[in-house]
């Protein structure tokens, strides 16, 4: 399957990232490096992730991470990152 980042993924990614590395660049680096192997996993398995507590509609999956919820859609040859935030931003 294909990965498609929106562009609003790609905005709050880099906000979130910035955001880490003023206190620890390491840990942001790392962060970034294990939500790939993430989306390695949901590329050959797109549903193993629960349906979106925010959308009502199966083909939207939350992917938890470090305590922020990446929400993607499932379709039918890619997933596409449409955002992410922590919990208690919403």
């Amino acid at each position: 399957m294909n990965l498609i980042k929106t562009r609003s993924y790609v905005a709050s990614l880099q906000s979130i990232l910035r955001y880490i590395a003023l206190d620890n660049p390491p840990a942001a680096l790392s962060f970034e490096r294990e939500l790939q192997v993430k989306f390695e996993l949901i590329k050959n398995q797109p549903l193993m992730c629960r349906p979106s507590h925010y959308l009502n509609d199966e083909a939207y999956r939350d992917l938890i991470h470090q305590g922020y919820t990446i929400i993607y859609k499932v379709e039918q040859d890619s997933i596409v990152l449409l955002d992410i935030f922590k919990w208690q931003q919403r």
